[in-house]
């Protein structure tokens, strides 16, 4: 089973990088792709509307049709609850859903190497609809996709670490290459 909570932080992804895609695996075998080219069932901005609608099927009752939620296009998964650009090497990207100044406070108070921390500049993206932060790291390319990928990976520990510390909130943490229960 797949929850609300996955479903909308897959459509904040795939309406905020460019070019990103999903495939949705229905559980009775059917797939719908979710993209922003003529081939796709739904544009990454009409799955996003469907998911934050609270009277939708689509919305309500997730569990219920949806078996999992493939990554593609220009969005990979790169580690943990972490995505990358296929076509940006220095670009990160992850859900959140602290309010912007406890996100920017973890950035504070990182324990990460500092020299790619501070080669990296972070933009927060609010959706008020899904509920949701999309945090977009940009890193200087001279560094490594593996520094890269270790900076914000530790970025988003630092997140679970502090939802861990609250109340308990799922994550995409563990979820591997496709968000499924």
């Amino acid at each position: 089973m797949i929850s609300k909570d996955i479903v909308a932080a897959a459509a904040a992804l795939a309406h905020s990088v460019p070019g990103a895609e999903l495939l949705l695996r229905r559980t009775d075998g059917a797939r719908l792709v979710v993209a922003g080219h003529s081939r796709a069932d739904l544009s990454p901005c009409t799955f996003r509307h469907l998911v934050a609608e609270g009277p939708c099927p689509i919305a309500e009752d997730v569990e219920t049709w949806l078996g999992s939620v493939e990554p593609r296009g220009t969005l990979e998964h790169a580690v943990a609850g972490v995505y990358r650009s296929r076509h940006r090497a220095g670009e990160r990207w992850f859900v959140v859903d602290l309010d912007p100044s406890g996100v920017r406070q973890l950035f504070d108070d990182l324990d990460c190497e500092r020299e790619v921390a501070d080669a990296t500049s972070v933009i927060l993206r609010a959706d008020l609809e899904l509920g949701v932060i999309v945090v977009k790291l940009e890193v200087d390319a001279r560094f490594s996709a593996e520094r890269v990928d270790q900076l914000a990976l530790c970025v988003y520990a630092s997140y679970l670490a502090e939802v861990a510390a609250g109340a308990p909130k799922e994550s995409l943490l563990d979820q591997g290459e496709n968000w499924r229960e």
